[in-house]
């Protein structure tokens, strides 16, 4: 009976190439190793977590997206501006709510600058009081 060898792939193939930081799942993976110990650093796929990690993450992503019928496949939306992200700013804040970096697209910048603008321009603009008919009546008398 033939013996088959299975051997992992050389680093050079692009077996794990997309998993890094850049994945939108590098969080997630990144979470679910923080409580593996990791004996050689090297074992990080993409530096950022390790296999079984990735797996769990992938597959949890995987088995939501099919349990709620959305597609596997979605292509974001370049007009997508996150509202959240735009209120923070304003409030000058500069990390989002999982501690990182705020990191905003041309849009939501753009955004930003129109909502502190509208903000300026309130504060600068003279106001004008209305009084009741009492205040007009007495105005009027004198």
């Amino acid at each position: 009976m033939p013996v088959q060898a299975i051997a992992s792939a050389p680093a050079d193939e692009p077996g794990a190439a997309w998993l890094t930081t850049e994945h939108p799942l590098a969080g997630v993976a990144a979470r679910n190793c923080a409580g593996h110990v990791h004996i050689d650093p090297a074992d990080l796929v993409g530096e950022v977590a390790c296999g079984s990690a990735w797996a769990k993450a992938l597959t949890d992503d995987l088995l939501f997206a099919l349990e709620c019928g959305l597609p596997l496949e979605i292509e974001p939306d370049p007009f997508y501006v996150d509202e959240v992200a735009v209120r923070r700013a304003v409030r000058a804040e500069e990390l989002n709510l999982r501690g990182e970096r705020l990191e905003l697209t041309e849009l939501e910048r753009a955004e930003v600058k129109r909502r502190l603008a509208a903000i300026r321009t309130r504060r600068n603009r003279p106001y004008r009081f209305v009084c009741s008919r009492a205040a007009a009546v007495r105005r009027a008398e004198r």
